[in-house]
């Protein structure tokens, strides 16, 4: 990259950009949008933007749905990559900042949605957004805090991401219609030239239509009643018997109307291979709620019955706590963890459901489980199907049990998983 005549050049090398990439780089839109298919490289697009502007003095932001999400940490693994080959550019962990002026640049700040007015204050000339067709809070986010922001320096913004239904990210995409400022730009996975056209393919094969379109050819599509449909889940009136039951949990720390909520999802799988969810818990919940209600769910379950908590940030705390409390102590806690987003997790419940192998038992929670699954995922609350997510995870993981009675050896025969010839020492009191 390099500076005007009169500044200090910079030495540094960014990715080749392919053909769809060089079109939204070189168009002088203020504004632009851009609705992407999956593994496109919307994210390298956006950073290598940012940094050639940071070098130019310029004060940048790069801001992603959640701290946790892929988008926040692969953006900031990426850039920490091309920062490292440009002598003279320093990265503040703590602060989450790269900082380029010591070769008379500016600055490229790393944030989240996850609270909007933390993003109001300094005056900024630039602002790429990751992945916002999946930032609940887009339109206060941008109309509130970020675009007074960018009013100093008439700074410009780059909206990217996969489509997510006809949300606020959707609005923005057809602002270009009667906004000379603002350009869109839709391009399907196959637009990377990179990406084997087999591989497109095979994911296009195992996804339902209408999520390969928008994930794959990020088309504005209507999922919400298109996954799950009601006619497609049975309802029994018990528990079917010779099932090995989870229960799942989707954990959120507050009581604020609009957040989302804690939920517990028990689930099993019958010899023919359909999912059956037994039970849900709801609510919304501070911490010491939380716990105090999975403790006392776990123990009317029974130790049978395993339990799982998705290791997301102040979630791995639960997990501790519960496993330190000395009357837990017989039930079986396990970490989920969570790689990929809401929608990805929740497909292979949507095959069960559109094979006709999805129940559940009748209970007073159906009618707020089936109204949240059948508008997932353009739902206010999306807590419910993250937990069955996480439920179809554990149902997935082995047991470590043993099935083979034959394999238990209790006495002085047991083989000894110590050396051969040790010995314990006797215990000699005075």
């Amino acid at each position: 990259m390099a500076t005007t005549a009169t500044e200090k050049k910079v030495a540094g090398f960014l990715p080749k950009f392919h053909p769809a990439q060089v079109e939204i780089a070189r168009s002088r839109a203020r504004f632009k949008v851009v609705a992407a298919g999956r593994r496109f490289g919307k994210g390298v697009l956006g950073i290598c933007r940012q940094f050639r502007k940071a070098s130019r003095k310029k004060k940048c932001r790069w801001i992603a749905p959640t701290y946790a999400s892929d988008s926040y940490q692969s953006g900031w693994n990426f850039a920490k990559g091309l920062a490292a080959q440009i002598p003279g550019v320093e990265i503040h962990l703590q602060k989450r900042e790269f900082d380029f002026s010591r070769i008379g640049g500016a600055w490229l700040q790393f944030r989240t949605a996850e609270e909007p007015d933390s993003l109001r204050g300094e005056g900024i000339d630039d602002v790429v957004i990751d992945e916002s067709g999946h930032i609940m809070n887009l339109e206060e986010l941008w109309e509130q805090c970020v675009r007074p922001s960018l009013m100093d320096n008439s700074g410009q913004g780059l909206f990217i991401g996969t489509p997510n239904g006809f949300n606020y990210f959707y609005n923005l995409f057809l602002r270009s219609r009667d906004k000379e400022d603002w350009a869109s730009y839709q391009f399907p996975t196959s637009a990377n030239p990179h990406i084997d056209f087999a591989e497109i393919q095979e994911l296009r094969a195992s996804l339902p239509v209408l999520v390969a379109r928008q994930e794959i050819d990020a088309e504005f599509v209507q999922l919400a009643g298109a996954l799950f449909k009601r006619q497609n889940i049975l309802v029994v009136d018990t528990e079917p018997p010779g099932v090995s039951w989870v229960r799942s949990w989707d954990l959120a720390f507050t009581e604020k109307t609009t957040s989302d909520w804690t939920a517990g999802a028990k689930m099993g799988m019958t010899a023919d291979g359909t999912v059956v969810i037994a039970d849900v818990v709801t609510g919304q919940m501070e911490w010491p709620d939380a716990v105090r209600t999975i403790s006392n769910t776990s123990k009317l379950d029974g130790t049978q019955v395993r339990q799982g908590i998705e290791c997301v940030s102040a979630q791995v705390g639960v997990l501790q706590t519960l496993l330190r409390d000395p009357l837990l102590l017989a039930h079986t806690f396990t970490p989920i963890e969570v790689h990929k987003d809401k929608l990805t997790r929740a497909l292979p419940l949507v095959a069960r459901s559109e094979q006709g192998k999805l129940a559940i038992v009748r209970g007073n929670w159906n009618q707020s489980f089936l109204d949240e699954l059948c508008a997932f995922p353009e739902g206010l609350h999306d807590d419910q199907v993250d937990a069955c997510s996480g439920g179809m995870t554990l149902l997935s993981l082995p047991t470590g049990a043993i099935d083979d009675v034959s394999k238990i050896h209790i006495g002085v025969n047991a083989p000894s998983k110590f050396r051969p010839s040790f010995q314990p020492r006797r215990l000699v009191t005075a």
